[in-house]
């Protein structure tokens, strides 16, 4: 047979070292890297995600324990609430009942014991009715013209009208009573002072002359008064010399204000 004989390569780097492999002893094997063996299966990796949702999950359980630990001593304090509102409601109930019992009682006492006094009534003031002097007459000053009052007893003479002095008919001129005649056709007016039901009036037959003589020449100056009282019940007539002086006043008077009182004017229908 025929040897064959090839040819040495040169050594290159990286290729294992010529010669035999060294011997190692058991301590230089003990303590000799570890190699892998690629057959043996690769070990097992957590994911990060699972890690995280482990720790939430623990996390929500941890926090489900406080809150339903925090729930039941919550349950617990309300039941002690409930009761001590229960034990008040009660005592607040005995308290109105005693109050109660009490204001009757003292109710019956003061009952008892105050005396029972009549209510008392109050009417209306009945006016006094006015009582004529006769002394008092209306007088006119030739002088300036202006109406006074003389009283033939006491001599005593004043431009006011006394509160006893109530004209029964027709004014007086020096003491003598001017006479009330009806005028001519369309000169004679009906007067009213409105006032209120039960109220009385001090206007008299002066005070009617003296104000409608202002439009004209007045021959007749009446107002109605109440037989028992002496007060004018607040209508009269008032007739003049023409029907010019009539309708003059009715237009000047009807609806104006006069002593305190609105008067209506118009004329008489016999007119």
């Amino acid at each position: 047979m025929e040897t064959i004989t090839g040819v040495k390569r040169p050594w290159e780097p990286g290729a294992p070292p010529e010669g035999p492999p060294p011997s190692f002893g058991a301590e230089e094997w003990a303590s000799a890297p570890a190699v892998e063996d690629p057959s043996a299966p690769p070990p097992s990796i957590i994911p990060p995600a699972a890690v995280s949702s482990a720790v939430a999950d623990h996390a929500a359980a941890a926090e489900m324990q406080a809150l339903q630990g925090e729930k039941l001593w919550l349950q617990q304090q309300n039941a002690q609430l409930q009761q001590q509102l229960a034990q008040l409601q009660q005592q607040h109930m005995a308290l109105m009942a005693a109050h109660q019992q009490m204001a009757a009682r003292t109710a019956a006492v003061a009952q008892h014991a105050a005396p029972q006094l009549p209510i008392p009534t109050t009417t209306a003031p009945v006016p006094t009715p006015m009582v004529h002097n006769p002394a008092w007459s209306e007088q006119i000053n030739p002088e300036n013209g202006q109406t006074y009052y003389w009283n033939s007893v006491t001599g005593e003479s004043t431009y006011t009208k006394p509160a006893d002095y109530i004209s029964t008919g027709g004014s007086t001129v020096a003491g003598t009573p001017l006479p009330n005649v009806k005028g001519p056709p369309g000169a004679n007016l009906f007067v009213v002072r409105k006032m209120r039901r039960g109220e009385y009036d001090e206007f008299t037959d002066e005070d009617l002359r003296r104000e409608f003589s202002k439009y004209g020449t007045v021959t007749r100056a009446e107002m109605t008064v109440d037989k028992e009282t002496g007060w004018s019940k607040g209508f009269g007539f008032v007739s003049f010399s023409s029907a010019q002086e009539a309708d003059a006043a009715l237009q000047a008077v009807h609806g104006s204000w006069m002593a305190g009182r609105e008067m209506k004017v118009e004329k008489t229908r016999d007119n």
